[in-house]
């Protein structure tokens, strides 16, 4: 893993290495195992919130963009369906 390759691809002998350096970090408690799993865990969580957040915000710029058309014959019949059942849930 000294040299540098030209493509981005690694070999099986250099996840091996890096799999016995990881390996030894553990062992010598440089990295406590506990803490690594649980700022994965919370990197896992957040990168999960961020998806739903970010594709929130698409979603919501998509519907935004289609309003200002005003009448898009495939949407217009599934928008009207969803106005009128608002409409009659109402008290």
């Amino acid at each position: 893993m000294s040299q540098q390759k030209s493509s981005s691809k690694l070999s099986t002998k250099d996840y091996e290495d890096l799999g016995r350096r990881l390996e030894n970090i553990y062992l010598t408690g440089y990295i406590d195992k506990k803490e690594m799993l649980k700022m994965s865990f919370l990197k896992g969580i957040v990168t999960g919130l961020g998806g739903v957040v970010g594709a929130t915000i698409l979603v919501g710029l998509f519907v935004w963009i289609l309003s200002l058309l005003g009448h898009v014959p495939v949407i217009d019949r599934a928008a009207e369906n969803v106005k009128n059942s608002v409409q009659t849930k109402k008290p």
